[in-house]
């Protein structure tokens, strides 16, 4: 299955061997974990690239990624993924994070929201769920912005840096045409 994508400004191809280092670099950045998770050891996040360069299909339990690049430039943006959490109930959880020189152009709102496209289109998703901490305020904005409805606020659900933090749960129910 072709898994190549594209939106107006950007496009995504499914995560492969040559992208080891831009998934190295955001997963071992601070800032860029800061609301994410605990920074892991090197071992532990090629463990996950692995994972994810694996086939997907809709009975994986890994995520589908994509390298996010710029049309204009072919320049590496960031990560976006989903990740089906009821193959029978059509539920994918979708999750994103972009280059710090990346954030603020809109380009995380236009990768959800093409991907979310793609998913409904492809694998016949019907909702969509994402989870961010409580304290990041773009990542909370861009679910919002994509029409995302904040379900439940868990508080100190998940440990970052040896700190509890509040997690906000996501959804949005899609209607096909």
């Amino acid at each position: 299955m072709k898994f190549d994508i594209a939106s107006e400004r950007l496009t995504f191809t499914k995560l492969v061997e040559s992208d080891w280092e831009l998934f190295r670099s955001i997963y071992t950045d601070p800032k860029l974990m800061q609301h994410i998770r605990t920074l892991r050891s090197e071992e532990a996040i090629r463990n996950t690239f692995e994972k994810e360069l694996a086939p997907w299909s809709l009975e994986s339990s890994h995520w589908l990624t994509w390298t996010i690049r710029e049309k204009a430039s072919s320049k590496q943006l960031g990560l976006i993924s989903i990740c089906s959490r009821d193959g029978a109930k059509r539920v994918a959880e979708v999750g994103f994070i972009l280059l710090e020189t990346s954030q603020g152009k809109g380009y995380a709102t236009e990768a959800v929201r093409r991907v979310i496209k793609f998913a409904m289109d492809t694998f016949a998703f019907e909702r969509f769920i994402a989870v961010c901490s409580e304290e990041h305020l773009a990542s909370r904005r861009v679910l919002e912005k994509i029409g995302m409805m904040l379900d439940e606020i868990v508080p100190e659900n998940t440990e970052i840096n040896g700190r509890l933090v509040n997690d906000c749960f996501y959804s949005m129910e899609m209607v096909r045409d």
